[in-house]
């Protein structure tokens, strides 16, 4: 065992009550071997009402494992195979699972437990191919988030020269925008970390913004990153150079200085949520009051009893109301969309100690603690879909969708008695998941203090002290809270991309909006890719692995261009054009454009087209970026 000091069999006892029962079984059964462990009775199961469910160990062998885990914790055994084998994880898998699985998800679930070290690293084709590797070789990576790090870490690993390129002070990507009040994420820590810092110590089951710096300052920290960027510097204008088969590049730093880079390989990392949004409201130069953006939050402007309007009522809005309504004065809210919240009684909680000390000590339990989450979401994507045969009965999207829609309602409905006026206006016309579901942070309790009003009658124009709605009511206000978003459908803006024989995204993109090849690739822009483009939101799992998987075939891409003597690599059109037409047809089963988006969300772009999430299941794509297809790309 790995117990720091000797606990008594009560205290370890009420520690192992705390785990996640099947968890702990596996990670048990991985040190033991123990064929009861594996034999134990476990089912998915929810409440009542409740779409969701998650595996539960029957009451009886509930007892068995605790006493099982107290006599392992209590011996002096060594951790054992604690780097198992794929056929070894496969096994463990299924026993976590209680099915078979086929080859994808056992693999896909191998690199995700990451046992034994980090499995989605970038390889050289052979040894000799990093000989090959010209001297002054050079990668450009634009933005430094999370996409930026593990790409960075890839290339080091492999030995491949490279700079970044960031506008913003620091390394966090949209967490370096992000400071406005009570800023934290709507995953679970435990997801919101790469697979090679499995054991990272969270503080808070969904860490808030200065954990995560903490986090991301961690990272570059340990992996030595800061030397290789360029901070408060913006990239405007990027050319394929054709006959030096390389890209040259334009930056501006903060003192408007000017010069040109020059890299074999451009990669992007600006990510998705990288331009904020400014609503297109009349009169809104007009206001002479204090107004900001949730991403330039002005931390100097003090809003203590002030009368506060926020307009937006999306994740930023909604997360940050509770914070700074009981502050003010009074709290307009103005909302356009009412969006469906979920619940998630632990948002706001820290890691209990008895959980801290069990990720700590029992060996292997923090891999499928993790794991466990990831099983989970997997199960979830079925309530995208769309059941024909559910809808011909007389359902809306499918069962477990409309479950979850009728129990976000009673939860409106409950929660908003005491203000039944509000209650039709904050329930939604469209299925749950048509848009970014909210994590509910106190949204509704904030709704139901007395300084806190909601409009929802629309926005006529804005004056130089306040807003007048669509009746033609006016109210006056100290401070107008932007919570719009971002300009999610711009992929790259406001950069200037020209590709080979001049080729322009406007021109790529002009029929139907942002597209990619496997999200990462274009063709007419030889070596030049993409983290998390076009269509490359996850459907399940995490964003984190999700990078982890793009960035290894980035690389994998770069190294098979070294080892064929190219000095360019470009997918075929035929090849981008074919996995659209893919991607379009598995959309058509799917609620995104069915919802329309849930009416004017991100997730749809103006022609139409769901341009952000990926249609496919986890392991569909896994299969599509596992190992790069190098016919389907053309080596100069």
């Amino acid at each position: 065992m790995t117990t720091q000091a000797k606990l008594d069999r009560d205290s370890l006892l009420n520690i192992l009550s705390k785990a996640d029962m099947n968890a702990l079984r596996v990670a048990l059964y991985q040190q033991t071997g123990d064929p009861e462990l594996s034999a134990m009775n476990v089912e998915l199961a929810g409440r009542p009402g409740n779409p969701y469910k998650i595996f539960r160990v029957s009451d009886s062998d509930r007892e068995v494992l605790l006493a099982k885990a107290a006599d392992y914790l209590s011996s002096t055994a060594a951790p054992l195979h604690m780097n198992p084998s794929k056929t070894e994880v496969g096994h463990l898998l299924e026993v976590f699972e209680g099915t078979k699985l086929n080859d994808s998800v056992i693999q896909a679930g191998y690199e995700e437990l990451a046992f034994g070290g980090f499995k989605r690293a970038a390889e050289w084709p052979s040894k000799k191919s990093i000989g090959k590797l010209p001297d002054d070789f050079k990668v450009l990576i634009i933005g430094a988030g999370f996409s930026s790090i593990v790409c960075a870490i890839q290339l080091d690993s492999l030995g491949i020269d490279y700079q970044i390129i960031e506008r913003q002070p620091n390394f966090g990507g949209t967490w370096c925008w992000n400071t406005y009040p009570d800023a934290r994420v709507d995953i679970t820590s435990f997801l919101y970390n790469f697979t090679f810092e499995v054991d990272y110590p969270w503080n808070h089951t969904f860490a808030p913004r200065e954990e995560l710096e903490d986090y991301i300052a961690y990272m570059v920290d340990k992996f030595d990153l800061r030397n290789r960027a360029q901070f408060n510097t913006k990239v405007t204008h990027a050319q394929w150079d054709e006959n030096l088969a390389k890209w040259h590049v334009d930056i501006e730093d903060q003192d408007q200085q000017t010069e040109t880079h020059s890299a074999n390989i451009l990669l992007s990392a600006s990510g998705l949520f990288s331009t904020p949004k400014l609503p297109d409201i009349k009169g809104i130069e007009n206001f002479k009051g204090k107004m900001f953006h949730t991403t330039a939050w002005d931390h100097s402007f003090n809003y203590e009893n002030k009368r506060v309007a926020l307009i937006g009522t999306g994740s930023t809005g909604s997360q940050l109301l509770p914070k700074v309504a009981p502050a003010t004065q009074s709290m307009t809210v103005f909302q356009r969309t009412p969006n469906w919240v979920a619940p998630v009684p632990a948002y706001r909680d820290q890691i209990i100690e008895e959980r801290k000390w069990l990720l700590k000590n029992m060996p292997a339990y923090s891999n499928w603690n993790r794991y466990t989450f990831i099983s989970a979401s997997m199960r979830n994507e079925t309530f995208l879909k769309l059941d024909r045969n559910w809808q011909a009965k007389g359902g809306y999207i499918n069962e477990k969708n409309d479950l979850l829609r009728d129990m976000l309602t009673k939860m409106i409905q409950h929660k908003m008695a005491p203000k039944p006026e509000l209650i039709d206006k904050l329930i939604p016309d469209f299925a749950p998941l048509s848009r970014r579901i909210v994590i509910d942070n106190g949204f509704y309790d904030a709704l139901l203090r007395d300084n806190v009003e909601m409009v929802c009658d629309g926005i006529s124009h804005i004056t130089e002290s306040g807003i007048v709605d669509s009746l033609g009511v006016e109210r006056e206000f100290d401070l107008i809270i932007l919570a719009a978003g971002f300009e999610v459908e711009r992929y790259l803006w406001p950069v200037d991309y020209v590709g080979r024989d001049g080729a322009s995204l406007e021109k790529l993109w002009s029929h139907d909006g942002a597209r990619a090849h496997m999200t990462m690739t274009l063709p007419g822009f030889p070596n030049f890719f993409m983290m998390y483009g076009p269509n490359a939101g996850v459907k399940s799992g995490s964003f984190h692995s999700i990078v982890e998987m793009l960035s290894k075939y980035i690389c994998n891409v770069i190294t098979s261009m070294v080892d064929n003597n190219a000095s360019s690599i470009e997918v075929r059109r035929e090849a981008y054009t074919e996995y659209n037409q893919t991607l379009d047809l598995a959309m058509k089963d799917l609620l995104w454009e069915h919802e329309n988006g849930g009416g004017n969300s991100y997730y749809i772009n103006k022609h139409g087209k769901s341009g952000v999430n990926i249609p496919f299941t986890s392991t569909e794509f896994y299969d599509y970026i596992r190992e790069p297809d190098l016919q389907q790309f053309i080596f100069k």
